[in-house]
């Protein structure tokens, strides 16, 4: 991966030398440049070139700013009480830097009042919907970068980063023998302050041994990194996960295709207006980003591979929640052929009686470990989907019985949810359930997609879905569909549904379910609306169960999963047990 950003960098020109700066606000604090007096005090909307202007650093907890450029988020870097306040550790280093700027300078510049109006103004503006603020000098105008004197200043303070721990050593990267540091990483995912983490322990001197850096990789990776965390940071699941897009050139960046590189290479917001027509089509999305280029560089031969990294930020350290390294875009095809063949399997009926395609990505799956349990918040949850993620990616296999109980906690929370369930919305929730399982049998197991063409008979539309492979799971699955029926009657007879205090909250055994079946049957007789389509469901249902070896070897949660499938697609069984000419049944039957 550092490899992959340092080619990236210098295919990029080189680096440069401030970081990325992302916020929505920027308080301007403006000094008179011969005596260091504030003259004013702006609240201005965030433009990006501020990020160069205001030549920021991302600093560490335990490094001060190179200069007064600071970043500062609600959520962490503000104390509410009587008034606004930064953070104590924020607003020491707010203050070192000032000082130590005034020291090059040679005038004085009041640190405590520069805090002091920094946190007026964010307390007087402030706004739980303005999440990020930034806050920097300028002078009689002028920001820091314009300012020869800071700019050069600037310069040499970042040459001594790392200085400590400086030696003559080899490169980890490029290879090379040269002036090596081991605390100079563009990404903090370890600290040399602690012993145990790396070798040296507390003592800079020799921490250049756990992970030796030259200066000029250290610039390039930053350079390659800044473009991606810029240009390349997409949406996984959309406000909620967020990874890096890596390219990584096996063959040099000469055997891309130039409208590929360019994609990579330029600016987020020019290459937004090109995607369609470089495309060609509707690019497909197989996360929740608008932005999403992955459909694009699919198309692109193997002589390039991808990383993905998932990376999370806590009090000024960095941790890799999931990293996916040497991702082919024939493995990108793939994936999105998987998509292409649950969305056109699982398609959902209109009022208007035309159907449209599901449109499965990474967010329906990740709604199943956002909150399986909406009442126990199980911090393990997005490890597993983590997991999850990684083997699809890598066509790692997964156990349907693993992702079935995460499957069935949510969807026993939607009937257990009287809205969800008197409106029919718990069938989405079965809906995504299934889909989620599709996708990640299509992707880890190596099994063909479904065929684009529709099944001829309901058998034939059962052996075409990847999850009911046997009898047992056949038989639950119709029985799930005709007690689907039974309930949409009973609503519409009565405007209510008794029948669920039968099912148990979707928690039966296999004694439940081999008594259920006579009882919906007799049902449905009362209703009268025991009818042909019923009947063959009825049918087809008691051949497979009788098929199937006593005792059924089966969990709680597998046997009320296929049970709920059948329930959440009745729509799409409904067309194969009543005829087009049949309307009335038709009628009644909710999309």
């Amino acid at each position: 991966m550092l490899h992959a950003l340092r080619t990236l960098g210098d295919l990029l020109g080189g680096p440069i030398q401030h970081d990325v700066l992302m916020a929505t606000d920027l308080v301007v604090v403006d000094l008179n440049p011969q005596t260091g007096q504030i003259r004013e005090v702006t609240l201005q909307k965030f433009e990006t070139e501020y990020a160069k202007k205001c030549l920021y650093v991302r600093h560490d907890a335990n490094k001060t700013p190179i200069v007064p450029t600071i970043r500062i988020a609600n959520k962490g870097d503000i104390e509410r009480g009587d008034g606004i306040h930064l953070k104590k550790s924020l607003a020491e280093k707010l203050r070192r830097s000032v000082n130590n700027l005034s020291n090059h300078l040679g005038f004085s510049i009041d640190a405590d009042e520069v805090i002091r109006k920094v946190e007026e103004c964010v307390s007087e503006n402030f706004s739980p919907k303005m999440e990020v603020w930034a806050a920097t000098l300028t002078f009689e105008g002028k920001f820091m970068e314009d300012v020869p004197r800071i700019k050069e200043y600037f310069k040499k303070q970042r040459a001594k980063r790392g200085r400590k721990s400086q030696r003559k050593g080899v490169c980890a990267v490029c290879g090379e023998e040269k002036e090596v540091s081991g605390d100079i990483s563009p990404f903090k995912f370890y600290t040399i302050d602690k012993p145990g983490y790396v070798v040296g322990g507390f003592d800079k001197a020799l921490a250049y041994k756990a992970f030796p850096l030259c200066y000029d990789c250290r610039d390039l990776i930053q350079r390659g990194r800044q473009h991606v965390e810029a240009n390349l940071t997409f949406d996984f699941v959309s406000r909620r996960i967020r990874y890096l897009l890596i390219p990584d050139f096996i063959f040099g960046s000469q055997a891309v295709r130039q409208d590929v590189l360019e994609i990579l290479t330029e600016e987020r917001e020019q290459r937004q207006g090109r995607l369609h027509t470089l495309s060609r089509k509707e690019l497909k999305r197989i996360t929740s980003d608008e932005g999403d280029i992955l459909d694009l560089l699919s198309e692109e031969r193997d002589v390039m591979t991808f990383h993905f990294l998932f990376m999370s930020r806590q009090q000024g350290r960095e941790a890799i929640d999931l990293y996916i390294q040497d991702v082919y875009p024939s493995r990108l095809r793939a994936l999105l052929r998987a998509k292409a063949a649950v969305d056109r399997a699982l398609r959902i009926p209109r009022e208007d009686g035309t159907w449209r395609d599901y449109d499965f990505t990474y967010a329906t799956l990740y709604r199943f470990f956002s909150k399986a349990d909406p009442n126990k918040r199980n911090p393990d949850l997005l490890r597993h989907f983590y997991d999850l993620v990684d083997r699809t990616f890598r066509a790692a296999p997964v156990s349907a019985n693993y992702l079935i109980p995460f499957l069935m906690a949510q969807i026993r929370h939607g009937v257990a949810t009287p809205d969800r369930r008197d409106q029919g919305l718990y069938r989405f929730t079965i809906l995504d359930a299934l889909a989620s399982l599709m996708f990640i049998l299509f992707t880890t197991r190596k099994e063909e997609p479904m065929s684009a063409q529709t099944p001829p008979t309901l058998e034939a539309y059962l052996e075409s879905l990847p999850a009911l492979e046997d009898d047992l799971k056949k038989g639950l699955f119709l029985l799930g569909a005709l007690t689907e029926r039974l309930l949409q009657v009973q609503a519409k007879e009565r405007k209510s549904a008794p029948f669920w205090k039968s099912l148990k909250s979707l928690k039966m055994n296999a004694t439940d379910f081999q008594g259920l079946l006579p009882k919906v049957r007799n049902k449905l007789q009362e209703y009268d609306r025991f009818g042909r389509g019923e009947a063959t469901l009825f049918q087809l249902a008691s051949a497979y169960l009788a098929q199937t070896k006593i005792p059924w070897k089966m969990s709680v949660d597998e046997l009320n999963f296929y049970f709920a499938l059948g329930m959440g697609l009745f729509p799409q069984v409904a067309p194969y047990i009543y005829p087009p000419q049949d309307e009335s049944q038709q009628k009644e039957v909710e999309a």
